[in-house]
């Protein structure tokens, strides 16, 4: 038996060895585009709590503990990772990408069962190997990857395969797939009616959903069961700050799926070329999905990520699409310079111009409008940089101390500190909020954001944090208390300081923050004499003999 199966092995080595060089190709993207977001260390932080013990909970001892994640499933396997010890940022990006590379080599093994010709199948696995979102959304931290290798094989096992899955097989991908992402029960929907929609309604077809179907609503309601108990609401905190349904929302999605459509460009232009495989139910139910995928970004208002996040589960279907699309040979003078164009900001350079996506602008809350890549490269260096601001907060803060905060996942994780959230993710009286009907003004997911007086109330210590650094340190402590604009009305209660702390590798950094003040501590002598103390330090920052002028 042995030997029969490692000949097995060896002979489907063999067949499939035409997918080695894309699985390289692939490997130098995502190399590429390796980094870590800031909401993934959301997720880290419910990981590292329920590893200690302290339950599934962002600020440990809060009561009803408040649900600010949407992936149960890749909270559980990081509390996994913490729980033994391993370092969860290079794990979970790692198992991210590990699955991208398992989605890749399953979009050619589909491609070759459906019989595409020879240059589709290298068109299907090229479309998503050479696709910009696919490298980025490999790592992150995020569960992009795993859910988009889920709904994959759930598509192909419900409605694609042209061999008889095991329900029971089906019904595991169903399951995990309902509690990965908090959206995942409602897609396990959706493919069960494509694949409806392929077989046909028979004895056989309903007994081949039912089982999946019934066993993911019946451990989705036993999970619901304990969220409500635990958390004390129906809807996670993220569902309430991320998802509403109106026009100007609408109207956003839109934008972010044109944006998506001017960077990406295949997997639209597959999808268009999609429609005409009408003769075949199988790419009907595919082109259906494709739609759905789409739609639901439309409708959800986008994402506030670049690269089309939320659109990344269509990629591998759009793939196979556009592989059928292409039967023959001559066809690749066509699906060769889409792709081509297609990879482009896999080295930098987009599609088109970034003036044409300047009137798709959706993302209101940055300060200027910012192409796919920079969107990019802005989220992974303030990610490095609210860590930095995490870590200096955790030298100087003292047991109990709590600060106030926009992105909290990586300040929360560095910190350990208590975290008031001024978008809602993780405190409930901001994701209870409600926004004024109208146009939205900020970008999606930012709908409900709130200054940081507005948790004044609770006194915590610490109402705006940054790190500066190099000989221009103290300007720029100026710069930030100047944009901070602190209101008048607190400055009674709060004052500005600043501490030098240690990080790696970095000489002189500093953490200005405005804190709470003590009870001897009088706040307008401490507010008039703030200048006067950048004003020394300035001065011995230009005589340090270990800071260069070139030193940023």
């Amino acid at each position: 038996m042995a030997r029969r199966e490692g000949r097995m092995f060896i002979k489907g080595v063999r067949a499939h060895g035409w997918l080695a060089p894309w699985v390289a190709v692939f490997a130098v993207f995502v190399g590429r585009f390796w980094f870590l977001c800031d909401d993934a260390y959301i997720s880290f932080r419910f990981s590292r709590n329920w590893a200690r013990g302290l339950g599934v909970v962002f600020n440990p001892g809060e009561f009803p503990p408040v649900e600010g994640y949407s992936n149960f499933l890749w909270v559980a396997a990081g509390a996994l990772v913490e729980l033994v010890g391993a370092p969860i940022e290079w794990v979970m990006p790692l198992l991210s990408a590990a699955c991208g590379v398992a989605l890749l080599v399953r979009i050619g093994q589909v491609a070759v069962d459906q019989r595409l010709s020879g240059p589709g199948r290298h068109v299907a696995v090229a479309l998503f190997a050479l696709s910009p979102s696919a490298a980025v959304w490999s790592t992150s931290g995020l569960e992009t990857m795993p859910f988009a290798w889920l709904f994959f094989e759930l598509v192909v096992g419900a409605a694609l395969t042209r061999l008889e899955t095991s329900a029971w097989f089906v019904t595991a991908l169903a399951v995990t797939m309902a509690l990965l992402r908090i959206e995942g029960i409602a897609w396990v929907g959706v493919i069960a009616l494509a694949g409806a929609a392929v077989r046909g309604v028979d004895s056989s077809a309903v007994r081949r959903f039912a089982v999946p179907v019934a066993g993911a609503v019946a451990i989705y309601a036993l999970y619901t069961a304990w969220r409500v108990h635990f958390f004390g609401t129906w809807v996670p905190n993220t569902a309430l700050v991320k998802v509403s349904f109106d026009v100007p929302i609408a109207t956003r999605g839109l934008k972010y799926l044109a944006v998506f459509a001017l960077t990406a460009v295949a997997p639209v232009v597959a999808w268009g070329m999609g429609s005409a495989l009408w003769r075949d139910r199988r790419w009907v139910a595919t082109f259906g999905l494709v739609t759905a995928v789409f739609t639901y970004a439309v409708v959800v208002g986008g994402d506030f990520m670049p690269f089309g996040r939320l659109l990344v589960p269509a990629l591998p279907l759009t793939g196979l699409l556009l592989g059928a699309s292409v039967p023959t040979p001559d066809r690749l003078v066509i699906a060769g310079p889409l792709l081509a164009v297609s990879a482009l900001p896999l080295v930098g350079v987009h599609p088109v111009p970034g003036d044409w996506l300047r009137p798709l602008h959706f993302r209101h809350s940055d300060r200027s409008f910012m192409t796919e890549l920079s969107r990019w490269e802005n989220q992974r260096d303030n990610c490095v940089g609210f860590a930095r601001r995490g870590r200096a907060l955790a030298q100087v803060a003292d047991p109990g101390d709590a600060v106030v905060a926009g992105a909290v996942g990586a300040i929360g994780y560095a910190s350990d500190l208590e975290v008031f959230d001024q978008h809602g993710l993780v405190t409930k009286e901001v994701a209870y909020r409600t926004v004024a009907p109208g146009s939205r003004a900020a970008s999606p997911g930012h709908d409900k954001h709130v200054d940081p007086s507005f948790f004044v109330k609770y006194a915590p210590r610490f109402l705006f944090a940054r790190t500066v650094s190099g000989p221009l340190a103290a300007g720029k402590m100026k710069d930030t208390l100047s944009e901070w604009a602190v209101p008048a009305r607190v400055q009674d209660r709060y004052v500005p300081d600043f501490w030098e702390v240690t990080e790696p590798d970095e000489a002189r950094t500093f953490l200005v923050v405005v804190r709470h003040r003590t009870r001897d501590e009088d706040p307008k002598r401490l507010w008039n004499s703030f200048a006067e103390r950048r004003r020394a330090l300035n001065a011995e920052l230009r005589n340090d003999p270990r800071i260069t002028k070139d030193e940023p």
